[in-house]
């Protein structure tokens, strides 16, 4: 590698002469810079900027630290940022904090090791005042403060006056009669979106009109919570208006608007200075704000105090336009035809199917069909369905296990021809079979796809002290465990050697469908299967000693609540920080973005359950047998199975069964276990149900019964173990025989 004294010989020239030319430091003149450039180009030579700044105390890096950068706003921020620094000696290092406080921290921390040189930040921790002051303002390291002010503390801010902007335009809509106005902003703890919303509150208390609170709605700053937040709202009432803080969240709402038939509403919001009026927004008007003069400002001001450390910190707040670029339409209310279809639709109380029920209003704008969704809890789900003579419901949502009896008692209707008409190869492998075959036939669409998901506290296993203390207390490294005799082992450790967290782990058992998965997973994990492929039972009761044995001791390491406890409240118990380790359906985390923040800042963790043999849970879309509306009610499932469809249930925290979504680039950036989803979905099974040769099929609801009856008496202590698992294996066999010889009721 050449170097400075490489530089001055091939130019005859001394070193200090390269030097100053290399750091302008002096004058030199123009027949030696010739040679000095002539001579670096030969040699390939680069400055060693750290070495430079080592012996000069003086560093050239300066941080950015932005949200994201997926809102232009920000793009045109740093735009302005790096046409300020790009001819001056400083590096700029960027950083996207993504709105998570405690990535924010780590960040700042990072860059700090490489002794940068000054900050700007759009921070997100506004509230931290002293983080600030002790790793800058006290070590005299210059910060700019972007839009979001941070309280008690003297720093340099750049903002743009949002209260006036906002009322501005929401004024101007109010005198056009838009009375019902919504507002969708961030956090009131940002100060510019607390401005945002102090001038929508001022624009309706001058125009005299009643402001709703309900109209003012809080979201995350992004595309996906502004369509999240928007299909909610559009389920509850319709507004007039929607005015948005940023382009990102204008975008999200008018995705949910156009989708859900509504796109007669007028979406408003504070956008940039673009030459392309027309194209750069979806939404229908937008104030620009200068951002990229607001990045120029904040890197000179930067700039000038790190030249000169003694000027006083700057405060500037650029004006609002008053001009408003606009392309409202004139409304195109839909409407439905004098004659609508109408089908009626029964699904389960679960909060997949209460976000499912919110976009319905496209299928049924789109297609002109009504819906009437009935909604009951899972336990009376079954009882339901099998009690419906007359055919009552068109659509029906069937858990898996149910497939079987459904169709064997002829309440599903045939599909197979539909099925056979679609491009089958979208759907995840084999899941048409596991969720819609039966006897080489279809009866229903897959619609809600669930594999069993090991989630940990990674902040946990990750601790040095923690770590040390578990290795002493079992002899091997904490980690995420691999066969179930580990998992009891790291639960009884959390639970019963170590103060850092209540419990271990959470059992769910307050009814058989809680109870059930708990059995069923342990006797795959340990290579059991209940029943034969002919029907006969077998299950033997000294193969599945070890995993009833594993199943008492998780019930003796967990928390003592599991007869009361459900699968949601098994996930709020780990959400919540209660219980360092959760083995769940994926469908039942619907907190997607408490999980996603907790993922990022590294505090949770996720991978395959021990023993890699998940249960597979799911949920199914089949056509009563006795419809009236059978063609409607094949466009329904058709509908549901739609790519478009799909990518929105995924974005509201679903996962679906058509194989793309889990591929799909944005919703992987925003939900980055869905690969996770996708590979355990490869090693899931499904529990084998009976099926006898005389055609019978035995109900899972009844082998259920029989291994959570046994199971119950086991954990209440009321029976042994070697007595609890000799009974069941009894029962199966005593259930079999009554439907080998032809019984099959209910």
């Amino acid at each position: 590698m050449a170097t400075i004294k490489d530089v001055a010989q091939l130019a005859n020239v001394s070193i200090a002469t390269v030097s100053n030319y290399l750091n302008h430091t002096k004058p030199v003149s123009k027949a030696a810079s010739i040679r000095i450039k002539s001579a670096i180009d030969v040699l390939h030579y680069t400055q060693n900027i750290q070495a430079r700044s080592l012996k000069t105390n003086t560093y050239s890096d300066i941080a950015v630290i932005l949200p994201d950068f997926n809102d232009s706003f920000y793009v045109q921020l740093f735009q302005g940022i790096e046409q300020t620094f790009q001819n001056s000696p400083f590096f700029l290092n960027v950083a996207f904090s993504n709105d998570v406080p405690e990535m924010e921290r780590n960040i700042i921390q990072k860059l700090l090791k490489k002794q940068i040189s000054g900050l700007i930040i759009l921070p997100c921790q506004p509230d931290c005042w002293k983080f600030y002051y002790d790793y800058f303002t006290r070590q005299e390291k210059p910060m700019v403060v972007i839009d979001r002010h941070i309280q008690n503390l003297e720093a340099n801010f750049i903002t743009f006056d949002y209260q006036t902007a906002v009322q501005g335009l929401t004024a101007q809509y109010l005198r056009q009669g838009y009375q019902n106005i919504c507002l969708i902003s961030g956090s009131p703890a940002f100060s510019c979106e607390k401005e945002c919303q102090l001038g929508f509150r001022k624009a309706h208390a001058d125009a005299e009109v009643t402001l709703l609170e309900e109209n003012i709605i809080q979201a995350e700053l992004s595309k996906e919570d502004a369509f999240r937040v928007v299909v909610r709202l559009l389920s509850k009432r319709t507004p007039d208006m929607i005015v948005t803080t940023q382009e990102s969240v204008a975008t999200g709402a008018v995705e949910a608007l156009r989708f859900l038939g509504y796109s007669h509403i007028p979406v408003i919001t504070l956008g940039e200075e673009h030459w392309n009026q027309y194209t750069h927004s979806f939404a229908n008007d937008s104030l620009a704000r200068p951002a990229i003069k607001m990045g120029h400002a904040a890197a000179t001001v930067l700039m000038n105090q790190l030249h000169s450390p003694v000027i006083e910190t700057e405060q500037i707040v650029f004006p609002a336009a008053a001009a408003l670029f606009s392309t409202i339409a004139q409304p195109d209310t839909p409407s439905f035809r004098p004659d609508p279809h109408f089908i009626r639709i029964l699904m389960v109380d679960s909060p997949f199917v209460q976000t499912f029920r919110r976009l319905v209003v496209n299928f049924e704008k789109t297609q002109q069909i009504r819906t009437e969704i009935e909604i009951l809890p899972h336990p009376k789900m079954y009882k339901s369905i099998l009690s419906d003579d007359e055919g009552r419901y068109d659509v029906i949502l069937y858990d898996v296990p149910w497939l079987a009896q459904l169709a064997s008692t002829g309440i599903l209707t045939d599909i197979t021809e539909l099925i056979t008409s679609i491009d089958q190869s979208v759907f995840l492998e084999n899941s048409l079979f596991y969720f819609s075959s039966f006897r080489n036939r279809y009866y229903g669409l897959p619609f809600l796809c669930m594999p069993q998901i090991f989630y940990y506290r990674k902040d946990l296993f990750n601790d040095p002290g923690i770590r040390t203390a578990y290795e002493k207390f079992c002899g091997i490294t904490l980690r995420p465990p691999v066969t179930f005799k580990e998992y009891h082992t790291i639960a009884n450790f959390f639970t019963h050697q170590t103060d850092a967290i209540a419990y271990g782990i959470s059992i769910p058992a307050a009814y058989n469908e809680c109870l059930a998965p708990e059995i069923h997973m342990r006797l795959q994990a340990y290579g059991i299967d209940l029943f034969h492929s002919d029907g006969s039972v077998a299950f033997q009761p000294a193969q599945a000693l070890k995993a009833y044995i594993n199943l008492i001791r998780s019930v003796h390491c967990a928390k003592p609540d599991y007869f009361t406890a459900t699968d949601s409240s098994a996930v709020e118990d780990f959400l919540h920080g209660d219980t360092a380790m959760l083995i769940a359906f994926s469908g039942f985390l619907e907190d997607m973005a408490d999980l996603r923040k907790n993922s990022m800042i590294g505090s949770i963790g996720y991978s395959m359950i021990p023993g890699r043999t998940p249960l597979l849970g799911g949920w199914s879309l089949g056509i009563h047998q006795k419809s009236g509306h059978k063609e409607d009610a094949a466009r329904f499932l058709q509908w549901v199975s739609t790519q478009q469809v799909t990518d929105y249930l995924t974005l509201l925290g679903n996962q679906c069964s058509l194989s793309k979504s889990y591929e799909n680039d944005e919703l992987i950036k925003l939900y980055p276990w869905l690969p996770l989803y996708r590979q355990a979905y490869t090693f899931s099974r499904l529990p084998r149900m009976p099926q006898m040769r005389n055609g019978a099929v035995v109900p899972s609801s009844k082998v259920d019964d029989v291994l959570c009856k046994w199971a119950y008496r086991m954990i209440r202590e009321e029976t042994e173990v070697q007595e609890a698992v000799a009974a069941t294996q009894a029962e199966l066999i005593a259930l079999t025989e009554i439907y080998s010889k032809g019984t099959t009721a209910f």
